[in-house]
């Protein structure tokens, strides 16, 4: 009888490794699986509650009409009216850098799903790359009904004389602004009750510093550090050169400049955002005290 409880745990121990211990290959595909499962609800998820498809696009474009007639109240270029729509279609994303990506752990935490998000096999980078591609692409036609309003409402022209260099730089663009969401995901998660504050901060104080809605050469050595931290800023100083060329004068780099600032940003924002999500895995699963909510 002995011997048999004996081999109990060692059977137990042995199947264990064997369903732990994936192949490369086991590993990849639960990976993609689970980022194709995360991104679903965030791409499909408007469609089956219209109301959400209504006042995601009726606001941001209530917006941009506020600073639209703002600026053609002060006579500026249409030009500029047409960078304004552009960047109005890039803030979106960054929105949902902030609010969809930086404070989801701790909206999930609250919710009961952060438990399951920490036990999961597969760890918190693929449902956190689920998130931002699906956050992305949501976005996207979010950007597009945008732009396509603006066209159509106040007349706003882009010469795209390079459609590659403009595909490239919004990719960039949107990679590396969704990197740093991973990392700020993390400290949000740990800031408990001050995430809703750093959350607003991050928000319209980033617009002004990102030059979303003035151009950043305007705000002098302000400018010079926030190109060089803040994804935004690049990505909108970029857009506007290859969109308006005529706005190329006012740019703060040159555009081959700002793609490698964002190829750095994308690179470095991932490294930390690895970092990070393992953090938060070895605390949460050690200690459980990052898992509870937070009253």
């Amino acid at each position: 009888m002995s011997s048999i409880h004996a081999r109990i745990p060692a059977d137990l121990a042995a199947t264990i490794r064997k369903e732990t211990n994936w192949s490369l290959s086991h590993r990849l595909r639960h990976g993609a699986q689970s980022v194709l499962a995360r991104a679903y609800p965030r791409v499909f998820g408007m469609i089956r509650e219209p109301s959400w498809l209504f006042f995601d696009l009726v606001f941001p474009i209530l917006g941009m009409c506020s600073f639209v007639f703002l600026l053609r109240s002060r006579g500026v270029d249409d030009a500029w009216v047409s960078a304004t729509i552009l960047a109005s279609a890039l803030l979106t994303f960054w929105t949902s850098v902030i609010w969809m990506m930086a404070g989801q752990f701790r909206w999930e935490r609250d919710s009961g799903n952060l438990t399951l998000y920490i036990t999961a096999p597969v760890g918190l980078g693929p449902i956190t790359l689920g998130m931002a591609v699906g956050g992305a692409l949501g976005m996207a036609f979010r950007a597009v009904v945008i732009i396509t309003a603006g066209s159509l409402a106040f007349g706003a022209t882009y010469e795209i004389r390079e459609p590659a260099l403009l595909a490239l730089t919004l990719l960039l663009g949107v990679s590396a602004m969704y990197a740093l969401g991973a990392c700020l995901a993390a400290f949000f998660l740990i800031s408990g009750r001050e995430a809703d504050h750093l959350g607003d901060l991050l928000n319209e104080p980033m617009q002004l510093l990102g030059g979303v809605f003035a151009p950043i050469r305007s705000l002098g050595l302000v400018g010079m550090v926030a190109i060089g931290v803040l994804p935004l800023a690049p990505a909108a100083d970029a857009l506007r050169q290859i969109a308006i060329p005529q706005l190329a004068v006012s740019g703060l780099l040159p555009v081959n400049i700002e793609l490698l600032i964002l190829i750095v940003m994308v690179v470095v924002f991932s490294i930390g955002s690895r970092y990070a999500l393992r953090y938060i895995e070895r605390v949460g699963r050690a200690g459980g005290k990052l898992l509870t909510r937070a009253d």
